[in-house]
């Protein structure tokens, strides 16, 4: 197995509430279609009530969808948010949590039906917002060491210390101090079979200190929020950089990146080039039009009338996200710099 080295700095490649049953019932249903012969290359369970939510109402509701990429390389959506692991040998490798404890656990149990009682070695967290940390302190309770880049690495040591409420969680009572690994450009995890190579691209861009883990013999990559395809982006965070994600995209369509198979951080899995095409010209779209009607003196306030972009609508998150982003870039394209809106997720309605 090769050593983890998070020192090595090369030159850049270039609430939700969740209503559902004990999770050891999420175990049984996995193992109950294994007895069946049912086939499990993709398979959805639904966590919750079964009747339908409300209009409007939150849709706190977990599904998990689990797609099989290469023997021992996994994808799992938890709701709306691409996480996934890599059996590595000697233990699991889990890229990020999802957005809540009961999500997480859910989310443990898949991999002790997929992969069975291995230990979870390490958690990458590609980024720090809540929707892919929100489960880091339950897989601390499970012995996990994190690893995150160096620039957004104390947000998540934050994460982990911090007890929630007066009567704590899982993690506050288990007495455990989870370890943070820090990585300033890149670290390799994993032997000759499994290779993981866990990349920071230089550059801020959907945050600070966007991670993407890459496997190069089996032509996968994880890119957290790099990408979304066919879901409208978060350009929220306050690092976010338009620039450096272009710079970014740009990088993963270089031969430095041999990709089969890519893992959006939200939307559907499709194929690379057209995925990373998508986050590409949503960036350079919604940033032209933000411009130009700045440029035109429009109203901020007015921007449910010029903030439309035919192409999006419909879409994910375009009526909870598109027009915050409008709002962001116009701003920026006034010369008015905005705080941003740190560390938050979107609650998706139905």
């Amino acid at each position: 197995m090769e050593s983890p080295n998070d020192t090595k700095n090369e030159e850049p490649v270039t609430g939700f509430r969740i209503r559902s049953g004990p999770t050891y019932a999420f175990a049984l249903v996995v193992f109950a279609l294994v007895a069946a012969g049912v086939s499990l290359h993709a398979q959805t369970v639904r966590m919750g009530a079964d009747t339908p939510p409300r209009p409007g109402a939150v849709d706190t509701t977990v599904t998990i969808t689990v797609e099989a990429l290469k023997p021992g390389v996994y994808a799992a959506k938890i709701s709306y948010v691409w996480t996934g692991w890599v059996e590595l040998g000697d233990g699991i490798l889990v890229i990020d949590t999802g957005f809540s404890e009961a999500g997480a656990r859910a989310l443990a149990d898949t991999i002790r039906a997929r992969s069975g009682p291995q230990p979870i070695r390490y958690v990458v967290n590609t980024h720090q917002h809540e929707d892919h940390t929100g489960g880091d302190r339950y897989f601390a309770t499970l012995g996990a060491t994190f690893i995150a880049q160096e620039k957004v690495a104390g947000e998540i040591q934050h994460l982990l210390t911090w007890a929630p409420g007066e009567t704590g969680d899982s993690l506050s009572h288990s007495g455990l101090t989870p370890t943070v690994k820090k990585i300033s450009l890149r670290a390799s995890y994993g032997g000759t079979k499994r290779p993981v190579r866990v990349i920071h691209l230089g550059r801020p861009a959907h945050t600070a200190g966007d991670l993407v883990v890459y496997l190069p013999k089996q032509g996968v990559l994880f890119a957290g929020d790099l990408v979304s395809n066919r879901s409208v982006p978060w350009l929220l965070d306050p690092d976010m950089s338009v620039n450096g994600w272009l710079q970014s995209l740009d990088s993963l369509l270089t031969p430095a990146f041999k990709i089969e198979t890519l893992v959006p951080g939200h939307g559907v899995l499709g194929k690379p080039q057209a995925s990373i095409q998508f986050t590409y010209h949503y960036l350079l779209d919604v940033r032209e039009k933000a411009s130009t009607v700045a440029a035109w003196g429009t109203k901020l306030n007015q921007i449910r009338d010029w903030g439309y972009l035919g192409a999006y609508e419909g879409l994910e998150f375009y009526e909870e996200v598109h027009f915050m982003n409008m709002r962001r870039l116009y701003n920026e394209a006034k010369g008015i710099k905005t705080p941003g809106r740190k560390n938050m997720h979107v609650f998706k309605r139905t």
